[in-house]
Protein backbone atom coordinates (compact mmCIF):
# COMPACT_ATOMS: atom_id res chain seq x y z
CA UNK A 1 0.00 0.00 0.00
CA UNK A 2 1.43 3.57 -0.89
CA UNK A 3 1.53 5.86 2.09
CA UNK A 4 1.40 9.54 1.97
CA UNK A 5 4.78 11.28 3.41
CA UNK A 6 2.74 13.40 5.91
CA UNK A 7 5.91 15.27 6.42
CA UNK A 8 5.87 16.20 2.36
CA UNK A 9 2.39 17.10 2.75
CA UNK A 10 2.52 19.23 5.87
CA UNK A 11 5.73 21.47 3.95
CA UNK A 12 3.64 21.61 0.62
CA UNK A 13 0.58 22.72 2.71
CA UNK A 14 2.56 25.80 4.29
CA UNK A 15 4.42 27.08 1.22
CA UNK A 16 4.65 30.64 0.91
CA UNK A 17 3.71 30.98 -3.14
CA UNK A 18 6.78 33.32 -4.83
CA UNK A 19 5.23 36.02 -6.22
CA UNK A 20 7.40 35.53 -10.16
CA UNK A 21 6.90 39.44 -10.78
CA UNK A 22 9.35 39.98 -7.96
CA UNK A 23 12.13 42.32 -9.02
CA UNK A 24 15.22 41.94 -6.40
CA UNK A 25 16.75 45.48 -5.39
CA UNK A 26 20.12 45.10 -6.86
CA UNK A 27 23.28 47.93 -7.12
CA UNK A 28 24.69 48.48 -10.32
CA UNK A 29 28.08 49.45 -11.73
CA UNK A 30 28.61 52.69 -13.22
CA UNK A 31 31.22 53.04 -15.51
CA UNK A 32 31.79 57.16 -16.19
CA UNK A 33 33.97 57.91 -18.75
CA UNK A 34 35.36 61.68 -18.19
CA UNK A 35 36.45 62.95 -21.59
CA UNK A 36 36.90 66.31 -20.00
CA UNK A 37 37.75 67.74 -16.43
CA UNK A 38 34.56 67.39 -14.50
CA UNK A 39 32.65 67.47 -11.03
CA UNK A 40 31.25 63.91 -9.64
CA UNK A 41 29.32 63.91 -6.43
CA UNK A 42 30.64 60.25 -5.26
CA UNK A 43 29.22 58.59 -1.74
CA UNK A 44 28.49 62.52 -0.52
CA UNK A 45 31.68 63.99 -1.41
CA UNK A 46 32.68 65.96 -4.43
CA UNK A 47 35.02 64.96 -6.75
CA UNK A 48 37.15 66.28 -9.32
CA UNK A 49 37.73 64.15 -12.09
CA UNK A 50 40.42 65.02 -14.53
CA UNK A 51 40.12 64.88 -18.17
CA UNK A 52 40.33 61.00 -20.07
CA UNK A 53 39.77 59.64 -16.73
CA UNK A 54 37.30 56.72 -15.79
CA UNK A 55 35.19 56.22 -12.75
CA UNK A 56 33.79 53.03 -12.03
CA UNK A 57 31.77 53.01 -8.76
CA UNK A 58 28.24 51.42 -7.31
CA UNK A 59 25.08 52.84 -9.63
CA UNK A 60 23.78 54.42 -6.53
CA UNK A 61 27.29 56.01 -4.77
CA UNK A 62 27.09 58.60 -8.08
CA UNK A 63 25.47 61.51 -8.55
CA UNK A 64 25.50 64.64 -11.47
CA UNK A 65 24.65 68.12 -10.97
CA UNK A 66 24.17 68.57 -14.59
CA UNK A 67 23.89 66.92 -17.72
CA UNK A 68 27.28 66.68 -19.67
CA UNK A 69 27.48 65.69 -22.89
CA UNK A 70 31.33 65.14 -22.68
CA UNK A 71 30.63 61.81 -20.45
CA UNK A 72 30.11 57.94 -21.61
CA UNK A 73 28.08 56.55 -18.66
CA UNK A 74 27.50 52.91 -19.04
CA UNK A 75 25.46 50.69 -16.51
CA UNK A 76 26.83 47.26 -15.80
CA UNK A 77 24.59 44.62 -13.46
CA UNK A 78 25.83 41.11 -12.35
CA UNK A 79 24.61 39.17 -15.09
CA UNK A 80 26.92 40.92 -17.32
CA UNK A 81 29.99 39.86 -15.71
CA UNK A 82 29.18 36.26 -15.11
CA UNK A 83 31.51 34.76 -17.69
CA UNK A 84 34.31 37.32 -15.94
CA UNK A 85 34.09 36.50 -13.15
CA UNK A 86 33.85 32.88 -13.73
CA UNK A 87 36.61 32.87 -15.71
CA UNK A 88 39.56 35.55 -14.46
CA UNK A 89 39.24 35.73 -11.06
CA UNK A 90 40.41 32.68 -8.77
CA UNK A 91 39.99 32.03 -5.23
CA UNK A 92 43.35 32.90 -4.38
CA UNK A 93 43.12 36.74 -5.35
CA UNK A 94 39.01 36.70 -4.09
CA UNK A 95 40.01 35.52 -1.06
CA UNK A 96 42.26 38.33 -0.37
CA UNK A 97 40.99 41.04 -2.25
CA UNK A 98 37.76 40.70 0.06
CA UNK A 99 39.71 42.08 2.82
CA UNK A 100 40.96 45.12 1.03
CA UNK A 101 36.84 45.97 0.07
CA UNK A 102 35.98 46.90 3.97
CA UNK A 103 34.56 50.74 2.90
CA UNK A 104 36.03 51.93 -0.61
CA UNK A 105 34.18 50.74 -3.99
CA UNK A 106 34.78 53.28 -6.19
CA UNK A 107 38.28 53.92 -8.16
CA UNK A 108 39.50 56.60 -10.57
CA UNK A 109 41.50 55.90 -13.46
CA UNK A 110 43.22 57.28 -16.51
CA UNK A 111 42.60 56.36 -19.95
CA UNK A 112 43.98 56.79 -22.89
CA UNK A 113 42.40 57.72 -26.09
CA UNK A 114 42.79 54.65 -27.56
CA UNK A 115 40.60 52.48 -24.73
CA UNK A 116 38.30 55.84 -24.95
CA UNK A 117 37.17 55.37 -28.66
CA UNK A 118 37.32 51.86 -28.65
CA UNK A 119 34.69 52.10 -25.73
CA UNK A 120 32.68 54.39 -27.85
CA UNK A 121 32.79 52.35 -30.92
CA UNK A 122 31.80 49.56 -28.90
CA UNK A 123 28.98 51.39 -27.14
CA UNK A 124 27.79 52.20 -30.61
CA UNK A 125 27.08 49.05 -31.55
CA UNK A 126 25.65 47.36 -28.57
CA UNK A 127 25.25 48.96 -25.07
CA UNK A 128 26.46 46.19 -23.08
CA UNK A 129 29.72 45.77 -25.21
CA UNK A 130 32.24 48.17 -23.70
CA UNK A 131 31.17 46.69 -20.18
CA UNK A 132 33.71 43.57 -20.46
CA UNK A 133 36.09 45.57 -22.50
CA UNK A 134 36.04 48.23 -19.79
CA UNK A 135 36.56 45.47 -16.77
CA UNK A 136 39.32 44.05 -17.79
CA UNK A 137 41.13 46.86 -18.63
CA UNK A 138 40.43 48.00 -14.85
CA UNK A 139 41.60 45.03 -13.90
CA UNK A 140 45.26 45.34 -15.87
CA UNK A 141 45.78 48.78 -14.36
CA UNK A 142 44.86 47.49 -10.33
CA UNK A 143 43.97 43.96 -10.44
CA UNK A 144 43.59 43.44 -6.68
CA UNK A 145 40.82 45.64 -6.28
CA UNK A 146 38.88 45.01 -9.07
CA UNK A 147 39.22 41.56 -8.52
CA UNK A 148 38.02 41.82 -5.19
CA UNK A 149 35.21 43.88 -6.64
CA UNK A 150 33.68 41.69 -9.13
CA UNK A 151 33.73 38.93 -6.39
CA UNK A 152 32.00 41.30 -4.07
CA UNK A 153 29.65 42.52 -7.20
CA UNK A 154 29.00 39.22 -8.33
CA UNK A 155 29.55 36.61 -5.20
CA UNK A 156 26.98 39.14 -2.77
CA UNK A 157 24.63 39.12 -5.95
CA UNK A 158 24.88 35.73 -7.92
CA UNK A 159 23.00 33.72 -5.61
CA UNK A 160 19.79 36.77 -6.01
CA UNK A 161 20.22 37.10 -9.31
CA UNK A 162 20.07 33.28 -10.46
CA UNK A 163 17.07 33.13 -7.93
CA UNK A 164 15.18 35.97 -9.46
CA UNK A 165 15.51 34.79 -12.87
CA UNK A 166 14.89 30.89 -12.20
CA UNK A 167 12.00 31.66 -10.12
CA UNK A 168 10.33 33.72 -13.38
CA UNK A 169 10.87 31.32 -15.67
CA UNK A 170 11.16 27.77 -13.69
CA UNK A 171 7.79 26.90 -15.28
CA UNK A 172 8.67 27.42 -18.97
CA UNK A 173 9.52 24.30 -20.85
CA UNK A 174 13.19 24.80 -21.63
CA UNK A 175 16.50 22.89 -21.74
CA UNK A 176 18.71 23.82 -20.03
CA UNK A 177 20.93 24.87 -23.07
CA UNK A 178 18.25 27.77 -23.36
CA UNK A 179 18.54 28.57 -19.89
CA UNK A 180 21.58 29.13 -19.77
CA UNK A 181 22.00 31.08 -23.45
CA UNK A 182 19.27 33.64 -21.73
CA UNK A 183 21.46 34.09 -19.23
CA UNK A 184 24.63 33.83 -21.82
CA UNK A 185 26.94 31.19 -20.02
CA UNK A 186 27.60 28.38 -20.87
CA UNK A 187 25.86 24.71 -19.92
CA UNK A 188 28.99 23.99 -17.97
CA UNK A 189 29.05 27.57 -16.00
CA UNK A 190 25.60 27.39 -15.20
CA UNK A 191 25.52 24.08 -13.73
CA UNK A 192 28.72 24.77 -11.52
CA UNK A 193 27.10 27.75 -10.05
CA UNK A 194 24.22 25.69 -9.32
CA UNK A 195 25.99 22.99 -7.55
CA UNK A 196 27.95 26.14 -5.41
CA UNK A 197 25.22 27.66 -4.77
CA UNK A 198 22.18 25.15 -4.16
CA UNK A 199 23.98 21.52 -3.71
CA UNK A 200 22.52 20.36 -7.10
CA UNK A 201 22.90 21.33 -10.97
CA UNK A 202 20.27 23.20 -12.79
CA UNK A 203 17.79 19.95 -13.82
CA UNK A 204 17.36 18.57 -10.52
CA UNK A 205 17.01 22.22 -9.47
CA UNK A 206 14.17 22.41 -11.70
CA UNK A 207 12.75 19.35 -11.20
CA UNK A 208 12.33 20.37 -7.53
CA UNK A 209 10.59 23.31 -7.70
CA UNK A 210 8.39 21.83 -10.53
CA UNK A 211 7.54 19.35 -8.77
CA UNK A 212 6.97 21.42 -5.55
CA UNK A 213 4.94 23.67 -7.46
CA UNK A 214 2.74 20.86 -8.62
CA UNK A 215 1.98 19.39 -5.12
CA UNK A 216 1.43 22.91 -4.49
CA UNK A 217 -1.46 23.27 -6.98
CA UNK A 218 -2.88 19.42 -6.32
CA UNK A 219 -3.41 20.78 -2.87
CA UNK A 220 -4.97 24.09 -3.05
CA UNK A 221 -6.79 23.81 -6.94
CA UNK A 222 -9.15 21.71 -8.79
CA UNK A 223 -7.40 21.47 -11.88
CA UNK A 224 -6.91 18.54 -14.11
CA UNK A 225 -3.51 16.92 -13.41
CA UNK A 226 -2.73 17.20 -17.12
CA UNK A 227 -3.26 20.99 -17.02
CA UNK A 228 -1.16 21.38 -13.46
CA UNK A 229 1.92 19.04 -15.47
CA UNK A 230 1.66 21.65 -18.49
CA UNK A 231 1.66 24.45 -16.21
CA UNK A 232 4.32 23.76 -13.95
CA UNK A 233 6.79 23.19 -16.87
CA UNK A 234 6.45 19.73 -18.12
CA UNK A 235 6.16 18.44 -21.34
CA UNK A 236 3.34 16.11 -20.43
CA UNK A 237 1.08 14.17 -18.36
CA UNK A 238 3.29 11.18 -18.06
CA UNK A 239 6.54 12.66 -17.52
CA UNK A 240 5.03 14.78 -14.91
CA UNK A 241 3.17 11.58 -13.06
CA UNK A 242 6.55 9.45 -13.36
CA UNK A 243 8.70 11.86 -11.69
CA UNK A 244 6.13 13.12 -9.25
CA UNK A 245 5.56 9.41 -8.10
CA UNK A 246 9.14 9.06 -8.13
CA UNK A 247 9.83 12.11 -5.53
CA UNK A 248 6.85 11.83 -3.43
CA UNK A 249 6.03 7.84 -3.39
CA UNK A 250 2.51 8.57 -4.55
CA UNK A 251 1.37 9.44 -8.25
CA UNK A 252 -0.47 12.80 -8.19
CA UNK A 253 -3.85 11.94 -8.31
CA UNK A 254 -3.72 9.43 -5.35
CA UNK A 255 -1.73 11.95 -3.66
CA UNK A 256 -4.43 14.99 -3.73
CA UNK A 257 -7.16 12.14 -2.95
CA UNK A 258 -5.53 11.37 0.41
CA UNK A 259 -4.52 14.92 1.29
CA UNK A 260 -8.22 15.42 1.43
CA UNK A 261 -8.83 12.62 3.29
CA UNK A 262 -6.28 14.68 6.29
Amino acid sequence: MLLLNVVEVNILRNLNHINSDLETLMNGLQFILFEKEGLLSIEGELQLIPSNHIVVADENSVSFNEKRDDLILITCHPVNLFPLYQEIVSPAIVKSSFQALDRQTFKILPIDNLVMNSAKKLLAMDKNLPISFLYLYCLGVDEFFFAGLLCQFIGVNISNTLLDFFEKNYQKQWSVTRYAQELELSVHKLNAFFVQLYGMPVKKWLIEKRLKRGGELLLTSTQRVADIALQCGFCNHAHFSALFRRHFQVPPSLFRAMAKKN
